[in-house]
């Protein structure tokens, strides 16, 4: 099991919801997160061409199958590449080592 997790911007979450559910992945959850952008550095995860940054973001998360979070990305990529946005959504996908079943 799989643990992915997106972030972008607020006004993208319709977009985002919409790669999750071509990507395979009917349920997920969405919480709302602040980011900050202190420095003038580009680290290729936070935009370029923001500094003393404050942005309304969102954070989504889905428990999913290796290749539905590999599908996750690759949707997200082709999105990122095809939109040019300097607000790009973020993913990344972790390991489910052990988790609490029910009985």
């Amino acid at each position: 099991m799989k643990l992915l997790v997106v972030l972008s911007i607020k006004e993208y979450q319709e977009r985002v919801a919409s790669l999750l559910h071509d990507a395979g992945i009917k349920r997920f959850s969405v919480t709302d997160i602040t980011g900050y952008k202190k420095k003038e550095e580009n680290l290729g995860w936070f935009a370029a061409n923001a500094s003393n940054a404050k942005t309304n973001s969102i954070m989504l998360f889905s428990f999913v199958s290796k290749e539905i979070a590999d599908k996750a990305i690759t949707e997200i990529d082709s999105c990122n590449i095809e939109t040019n946005n300097p607000f790009p959504v973020h993913a990344f996908v972790l390991d489910v080592e052990n988790f609490s079943k029910l009985i």
